[in-house]
């Protein structure tokens, strides 16, 4: 019974991964394994509104150069409207080649609806999409 429980856990994992949702979507931590590419993000502290949202992003990789990847280029905030909007400050960046991570500072998010990061064209990805519920403002 565990080996069909086992066998069962695994395509409904796989089945998730063929049609584009991220893994690992629970907590503050969320990542997405689509392509050559594994993108986490993670939220520094949880969001909440009228407070800058912190994100710090992760690539990895052993099979593309990251070293192209512009984070304040390929990471935003999408609005509920649909606006994407760039980071205000990229800190703590490190890593090359097939490793790469920074600290995006983002400007406050008001209003209703969740906070929404999209990773835009890494690994050939068009757009990972990555989003957490707003706490009540402090």
């Amino acid at each position: 019974m565990r080996a069909s429980l086992r066998v069962a856990a695994m395509v409904i994992v796989t089945g998730l991964w063929s049609i584009g949702i991220s893994s690992g979507q629970d907590g503050l931590t969320k990542q997405d394994r689509q392509g050559p590419v594994t993108v986490a993000v993670t939220l520094i502290g949880p969001p909440a509104s009228d407070d800058p949202v912190k994100a710090k992003v992760v690539l990895d990789t052993h099979s593309v150069p990251l070293d192209g990847i512009v984070f304040e280029k390929a990471v935003v905030i999408r609005t509920p409207e649909g606006a994407d909007i760039a980071p205000t400050t990229v800190e703590q960046a490190k890593g090359s080649g097939h490793h790469r991570e920074a600290v995006l500072v983002f400007p406050p998010v008001s209003g209703p609806g969740p906070v929404r990061i999209v990773v835009r064209d890494v690994g050939g990805i068009a757009e990972r999409n990555f989003s957490w519920e707003l706490s009540p403002t402090r």
